[in-house]
């Protein structure tokens, strides 16, 4: 179309029909808010050969907050029957689903490190320093003496918002426990220390 309004020709000799005022009102009206996804569908039909970086690009961001954060770590050593034994456990979010582990023949070991709740508001991002591990609610140790008929509980102990740190002594969190059987007075031996871990 021509600058002052009048109707041109195109390359294949067909003529280009006046674009007047009111429709250009119409289509600026009805035209809606650009959105990530637009931009993407432009994106694949204006530049096909950028398209695999934009969705690498893409990916990578949204990775980057859970991949960046440090966790934390319960770290215990035990000596019985002059055996060490060494149990690493992770945050759990369910309590009911982690299991015990055995320590030897007669003893079992059960640890429940709970992550604190997150506290957000609506709409709102975490912050941004994802660097400190995740807030932890309360850790929770169990010892078992294995009966004929069942475990039975010998000790629960019980650490409410323990700070995890990054190179802690191995008995950092609970010192150093000595634990006899009931029956036959065998000794259990154990340490434990939350640790903070890199991502």
């Amino acid at each position: 179309m021509r600058r002052d309004g009048t109707a041109g020709f195109d390359a294949h000799g067909e003529v280009r029909a006046k674009r007047t005022d009111r429709h250009r009102c119409a289509r600026q009206s009805a035209e809606p808010e650009t959105t990530l996804t637009q931009n993407a569908l432009k994106l694949r039909h204006r530049h096909p050969q950028l398209l695999p970086i934009f969705c690498i690009a893409a990916l990578c961001l949204a990775l980057l907050p859970s991949v960046a954060q440090a966790s934390a770590q319960l770290q215990c050593t035990f000596d019985v029957n002059s055996e060490t034994h060494h149990t690493v456990h992770g945050v759990a979010t369910d309590p009911y689903t982690v299991a015990a582990v055995p320590i030897g023949n007669r003893f079992r070991f059960k640890a429940i490190v709970l992550a604190a709740a997150q506290d957000t508001a609506p709409g709102v991002a975490p912050s941004s320093a994802q660097s400190a591990p995740a807030a932890i609610e309360s850790v929770n140790l169990y010892v078992y003496y294995n009966t004929r008929r069942q475990p039975m509980v010998m000790q629960h102990v019980q650490y409410l918002q323990p700070v995890p740190l990054r190179s802690p002594a191995p008995d950092a969190l609970t010192g150093r426990v000595a634990l006899y059987s009931p029956l036959l007075g065998k000794e259990l031996q154990y340490q434990c220390a939350l640790a903070e871990v890199a991502p």
